[in-house]
This record gives structure tokens, C-alpha cells and sequence, in this order.
């Protein structure tokens, strides 16, 4: 786990992110303060992202997915011919279909793939 601030511009207007990198399952503590949730997954293991579903899961029994901004972001720097993409697509946008206010993201720090956004 650590702690982060970023100030990012939206719209013209400027706001402070104040991150918290979480282990684990989150609780009822994390869940009432959270205002956004990104999960993060390798699109290399189907591990990650079979643990993230259960954690989305968990977080909707917590709290409403209505009233909390949630991300998935699967990560590609690992594909390669010896460890091969496991996580499809269609799968991740399936499970952030399933939320309101969702966005999906593929990102690759390698190559600066969406890292930004």
C-alpha cells in the first residue's frame, strides 16, 4: 500500500486526487469513504482478474456501485509469446458493464499506452 496526491485538470478545472494503493479486500471503513475505486488486473493472469471480480463483487455488497466511480485497468507489460494474453477484452468490459460508472482501460507503462488517461 501507499499514498498519493496528483493534481489533474478536468474540464478546466483543477482538483486534487489524494490515492490510497489498498491490499487486500476492501471493508466497510474502505467502502463508506471511498469516491472512486480502480482495480487493477494483468491481462496476462487469469489469477488477477478472477481476484479483482471478487473484490468488485465484495465492494458492491459494501456499497451501491451507483454512488462510487469505478475503473478496471488491465495491464500489458508482461505479454509475450511465453506468457501470453489470458484476459480477453469482451471479459474485462463485461465485468465493468456490469457497474454504472465504469471505464476500462488497457494500459502498457512499457510503451506509455494510456497511462495518462
Amino acid at each position: 500500500g501507499g499514498q498519493f496526491k496528483r493534481e489533474v485538470t478536468v474540464d478546466g478545472q483543477s482538483h486534487l486526487l489524494l490515492i490510497r494503493e489498498e491490499a487486500g479486500a476492501p471493508d466497510a471503513q474502505f467502502a463508506s469513504w471511498a469516491d472512486a475505486v480502480i482495480f487493477v488486473f494483468s491481462l496476462e493472469s487469469e489469477s488477477s482478474f478472477e481476484e479483482v471480480t471478487q473484490l468488485h463483487a465484495l465492494l458492491c455488497d459494501l456499497r451501491g456501485t451507483s454512488d462510487v466511480a469505478l475503473a478496471l485497468v488491465g495491464t500489458q507489460d508482461k505479454i509475450s509469446s511465453s506468457s501470453p494474453r489470458a484476459v480477453e477484452d469482451a471479459r474485462a468490459r463485461a465485468l465493468c458493464g456490469d457497474a454504472r460508472r465504469c471505464l476500462y482501460y488497457e494500459t502498457c507503462a512499457t510503451y506509455g499506452l494510456n497511462v495518462d488517461r
